[in-house]
């Protein structure tokens, strides 16, 4: 969870810097949803976006819910800046 707080004593602490996310919609049962988005983002958005990642960690965020629903929604944060040109 995103937090300005102190992170209890059982989870990890990952400072991120602010930037540039580029945030993606996943529908569908968890860990297919999620397994086809990162295809696609690799595969299809990055290569044509004009943007190519700008760090070292990614975001996954799983609301509550039914993981396994067809329904499910989740999201995956990718950092991202302008591609140079050149």
């Amino acid at each position: 969870m995103a937090s300005a707080a102190e992170a209890p004593d059982w989870a990890d602490e990952v400072h991120v810097p602010a930037g540039t996310w580029a945030v993606f919609d996943c529908t569908g049962p968890c860990d297919v949803a999620t397994a086809e988005h990162y295809r696609r983002i690799f595969s299809e958005w990055l290569p044509s976006s004009g943007y190519e990642l700008a760090g070292d960690v990614s975001l996954e965020v799983y609301p509550g819910g039914d993981f396994s629903s067809a329904g499910y929604r989740s999201e995956i944060w990718m950092p991202v800046a302008r591609r140079s040109r050149g």
